[in-house]
């Protein structure tokens, strides 16, 4: 089915007019826009910017904790990002406290240190998605 170019385009502009009005996350490319914040990925995480004064905000571990940061900041100027950026830190530690114990469970020589690391792993993963949670709450519970 084809649709006519410029009722697709009339279309668009009417949509993105509004979803700059209202804190609600869409993808634009190669980034993730809430009203005037911006999320983009990067090679050591996610940064956020805000494009009314072009200044980059804070650059972070996941892209949950990214848009949270955007989504507060654009609803409230005065908003204070220190607990995000808080879980944000601890989602990174134990991530990488997986990593490290997904590769000693593949490195293991004997069975009981096989199982102290698959202990580890479960525990670090069981932390960085209940983290994970913590930082969803601050997007959809407001």
């Amino acid at each position: 089915m084809k649709y006519n170019p410029l009722y697709v385009k009339q279309l668009e502009e009417i949509i993105s007019a509004g979803l700059k009005e209202v804190a609600i996350p869409y993808q634009k490319g190669n980034s993730i826009r809430i009203k005037h914040m911006i999320v983009r990925k990067h090679s050591n995480g996610y940064r956020v910017f805000d494009c009314r004064c072009n200044k980059h905000i804070e650059t972070v571990f996941c892209k949950t904790a990214a848009v949270a940061i955007a989504k507060g900041l654009a609803e409230d100027k005065n908003y204070r990002i220190d607990p995000v950026l808080s879980l944000d830190h601890q989602v990174s530690k134990h991530y990488n406290d997986a990593l490290y114990a997904k590769r000693s469970m593949k490195n293991a020589e004997n069975e009981d240190t096989k199982t102290t690391a698959e202990i580890k792993y479960d525990i670090a993963v069981d932390k960085a998605w209940s983290c994970l949670d913590q930082i969803e709450k601050f997007i959809f519970d407001k």
